[in-house]
């Protein structure tokens, strides 16, 4: 039987805050899909509320949400790189029943991926490496004034200043 809340974005958002993982910025959270899978309900109410817009995500990985009115379905490259460049982007806006594709493929600077860790359940395998590279990065400064470290060339430029390298894999 269908839960009544099935559908609601805030009986989602409310499932993947309780696991205690996931990323937070602002009113805005993210997941990992292999997080998602753990929370019986979650991915089949996501889709059904692109249903209710008339699209559906071709690939994604993340999902970034706020627990009122908007989701995002986020396809990230490979999770074993460091710090993963979004590919494409589909956001579902519930207020203005609205649906936008965003392509970042051909951009030179896509956004990338920060804390990565948090995304994921604490036992996937990835976590620690991912965990420690944010701790050495974060006792080298490579994360204060965040807000301008968001895309690639930003980030590989903070990198550099701070006389680091970014490699394709996590140590």
């Amino acid at each position: 039987m269908t839960s009544p809340h099935h559908q609601s974005l805030a009986w989602i958002y409310t499932r993947l805050r309780s696991t205690g993982r996931g990323k937070h910025i602002g009113t805005y959270s993210y997941y990992h899909t292999s997080l998602m899978d753990r929370c019986p309900g979650v991915t089949t109410s996501l889709l059904a509320i692109c249903d209710r817009l008339g699209t559906r995500p071709v690939r994604y990985n993340v999902v970034k949400l706020n627990n009122q009115s908007r989701v995002s379905f986020l396809d990230y490259e490979d999770f074993s790189t460091p710090f993963p460049a979004l590919l494409s982007a589909l956001t579902c806006d519930l207020e203005g029943m609205t649906a936008r594709r965003t392509i970042y493929g051909s951009n030179g600077n896509p956004p990338v991926l920060h804390r990565k860790e948090l995304l994921l359940p604490s036992d996937d395998p990835i976590v620690p490496g991912a965990a420690r590279l944010t701790a050495f990065l974060e006792s080298r400064g490579a994360f204060t004034d965040a807000r301008h470290i968001g895309t690639r060339l930003f980030w590989e430029n903070r990198l550099t200043a701070l006389g680091l390298t970014c490699t394709k894999q996590i140590p």
